[in-house]
Order: C-alpha cells, then sequence, then structure tokens
C-alpha cells in the first residue's frame, strides 16, 4: 500500500488480485438469536431467584424451628416453685402476671 499526497493510506482501494471485496460480517443481526437469547436469560434470571426463594425459606423454616425449640423448653423448664405454699408449680410468665395483678390491687 502507498500512501497519497495526503499522506492517507490507501487500504480502502483493493487490487484486482484480492478479487471481489467481502460484504460486512455482521451486518444485521439475527432476530432469532437476540430472542433466544433474552428468553434464556429471563430464564436463567427466574431459575436462581426460584433457588434463592426455595433455600431461604427451608433455611428460614429449619431456623424458626430451632428458635422455637429453644424457647419452648425454656419456658418448660422455667417453673415457678414455692414449697412454703405447697405444691404451686406455674410458668414464670403467669406468675408474673400474679405479682403484678396483686401489686396493682394494694
Amino acid at each position: 500500500m502507498s500512501a497519497d499526497e495526503n499522506g492517507h493510506d490507501n487500504w480502502h482501494q483493493h487490487s484486482a488480485e484480492e478479487g471481489a471485496p467481502q460484504g460486512e460480517h455482521t451486518a444485521q443481526a439475527s432476530a432469532k438469536a437476540m430472542g433466544l437469547t433474552i428468553i434464556t436469560m429471563t430464564l436463567g434470571v427466574l431459575f436462581v431467584i426460584i433457588i434463592l426463594v426455595v433455600y431461604f425459606q427451608n433455611y428460614m423454616s429449619n431456623y424458626k424451628a430451632m428458635i422455637n425449640e429453644n424457647t419452648q423448653g425454656a419456658a418448660a423448664a422455667s417453673v415457678y416453685r414455692d414449697t412454703q405454699l405447697g405444691a404451686i408449680s406455674k410458668p414464670v410468665d403467669a406468675a408474673m402476671e400474679v405479682v403484678i395483678a396483686e401489686y396493682a390491687n394494694d
């Protein structure tokens, strides 16, 4: 290739040995390929969201079960016992309500 008088390369001029110039390789986007790409990406995102929701619900249900198990066990174990009055056995919450009611009446 040679340069013209302005110093520009003549890259756009082809010789006869090169043959006919080729067309632009990606001149037009394929609507079918773009549509399939959008559908595939949307389904992929929905799949990931569904997997995350299922995982989170499973994790939270196990976590809530563990918390409830610990809370119920602690509530059953914390029983108020008064040995001077006899066989009084109430949960701490109920005993607290009785005490509050007694002080409210005073």
